[in-house]
């Protein structure tokens, strides 16, 4: 974004089995406990299946920097090969330890428990590939995220206009229970960014929780290429 669980879906009744295949797959199927220390010490990831459970290791060299670049809030992220220009909100844990989920198919999340955007770390992102609205389904904000090519630019922007732009190095179809799931989602020595949606084959499955899964998770990393700060404003004497 290793032992995986079901994917969190927003399901009301077996009619609505494609309701909430969740983006969030690489992360809820991996996770279910994130422990927090001073900063982001590392994740704890546990599972109901057989694998176990995963304490990766914290390399003190990907550390976020003490003096981070700007702390403006993660408001935009604008993916122009594929039509995005969607609006990020921030979230983290449900009471339970699970990572939350957005409620609305065309919303990007970025977690808290991740470095942010200019810090010099790994910035992890989630969304939709598809949802169902009054009934019908719809394509969510990460539907064609699986077209990305290399070199294709991926920004994100701050509430105070900061703007990053990173370089697509890696869009990958992850098979649901590898172990690269959870690697994704670890420190990083350089700025980049991960993105995280469902992919693969929808597998129904009426004796699952929410009716069924995706075989795989599609991740997109991208590497920080250029940042352009909000211009300074001339004060007169």
């Amino acid at each position: 974004m290793t032992a995986i669980s079901s994917i969190i879906r927003r399901l009301t009744s077996p009619f609505r089995w494609r309701h909430s295949r969740l983006t969030l797959a690489a992360i809820l199927l991996l996770a279910s406990v994130v422990f927090l220390g001073a900063g982001l010490a590392g994740l704890l990831l546990t599972s109901d299946t057989s694998v176990g459970q995963f304490v990766p290791p914290v390399d003190d060299s990907t550390a976020l920097p003490e003096a981070p670049h700007n702390d403006s809030p993660v408001a935009r992220m604008i993916i122009e090969k594929i039509g995005v220009d969607a609006p990020v909100i921030t979230l983290g844990l449900t009471p339970e330890g699970v990572p939350e989920v957005p409620s609305d198919p065309y919303e990007v999340a970025w977690y808290g428990w991740s470095s942010k955007p200019g810090w010099g770390s790994n910035a992890v992102f989630s969304g939709h590939v598809d949802w169902t609205v009054d009934g019908q389904p719809v394509i969510g904000v990460f539907y064609y995220l699986r077209d990305l090519g290399l070199d294709d630019v991926i920004r994100v922007v701050l509430e105070d206009g900061t703007e990053y732009s990173y370089k697509v190095t890696a869009n990958r179809a992850v098979p649901d229970g590898d172990p690269e799931g959870l690697e994704v989602m670890r420190p990083t020595a350089n700025d980049v960014v991960t993105i995280i949606t469902c992919g693969g084959t929808w597998i129904p499955d009426w004796s699952e929780p929410y009716y069924g899964h995706y075989t795989h998770r599609q991740v997109v990393q991208a590497e920080l290429i250029e940042e352009e700060a909000l211009p300074s404003l001339d004060v007169a004497p």
